[in-house]
Formats: C-alpha cells, sequence, structure tokens
C-alpha cells in the first residue's frame, strides 16, 4: 500500500486517491483485499489503463493479474505475500455521489475534490423495490437449491 500511495500520489495526473471496501470500513481481515481507487486527469486515463498492470509491478514481487481487458478500468494484481491489490482508475466525472461512495476513506486530495461527493453520499439511502426483492429472493432461492 505504501507503495502504491507513494508512486501515485507523486505522479501529477493523478488528482485524488482513495480506498474502499473493508479496509476503508474498519472491519478487514487477513483476506481482505485492498480496493484502491486513483481519480485521473481525464486526458490521460487511456495512459493510465494501458500501463495499470506495469505501475502495479512496481508496488511489490507480483505473482499475478487477473485481469485480461486492456480497456478494464481496473487490475486485480496478486502479490508473492498474498495480498491483493484491486486498482481502480475513474475520470473525476465518473465519481458522483452514490451508496458506494458512503464509507471509503480518502488517502490523497490536494484539491479537495472529494469531499462534496463523500459528503453527498453519506446522504444516500438504498431502498429495495418490491420487484428487486422478488429478483433477489429467486436468485436466492436458485442458489441454495
Amino acid at each position: 500500500m505504501e507503495n502504491a500511495l507513494k508512486d501515485l500520489s507523486a505522479d501529477p495526473h493523478v488528482l485524488a486517491i482513495y480506498i474502499a471496501g473493508s479496509l476503508a470500513k474498519g472491519n478487514d481481515d487477513q483476506y481482505s483485499d485492498i480496493d484502491l481507487h486513483t481519480i485521473v486527469n481525464p486526458k490521460r486515463k487511456a495512459e493510465f489503463l494501458k500501463g495499470k498492470r506495469d505501475r502495479a509491478n512496481n508496488w511489490g514481487d507480483v505473482s499475478f493479474h487477473e485481469d485480461c481487458n486492456p480497456y478494464s478500468p481496473y487490475v486485480v494484481t496478486h502479490y508473492n505475500t498474498f495480498v491483493k491489490v484491486d486498482s481502480w482508475y475513474h475520470a473525476p466525472e465518473e465519481i458522483v455521489p452514490s451508496i458506494w461512495l458512503k464509507e471509503v476513506e480518502v488517502i490523497y486530495d490536494p484539491l479537495n475534490s472529494m469531499s462534496p461527493v463523500i459528503k453527498e453520499s453519506a446522504e444516500k439511502v438504498y431502498k429495495p423495490t418490491p420487484d428487486e426483492v422478488e429478483h433477489w429472493r429467486g436468485k436466492l432461492l436458485a442458489f441454495v437449491h
């Protein structure tokens, strides 16, 4: 994590960095992965996606990468220490208030661009519709069956 943050925060095209998931929520354990999200200059996003594996290779000794799509906004990197990092790359316009940004930890944000989005996200509430409940009930029963 330290290597990733040092690398990313030194890049002038990185606008903000945050972590999500169990690590940000504080309920991580020895099997938790690191969900690392990087907001980049939109004009450079394609370069970040193209070089996402190479960049992750600089953060530690890599065992393998799960991602096989060079256009995907993320790469899952498994390190030989059994640490797994899911590295996501976003353009600023993709970061909008949502329930997924309720419990994140901002690591780097020199322009303070994340604060308004996080504040508005904290007020979001998800309420499933009856159709959604029925859909997922069916999925659960099918899984159990």
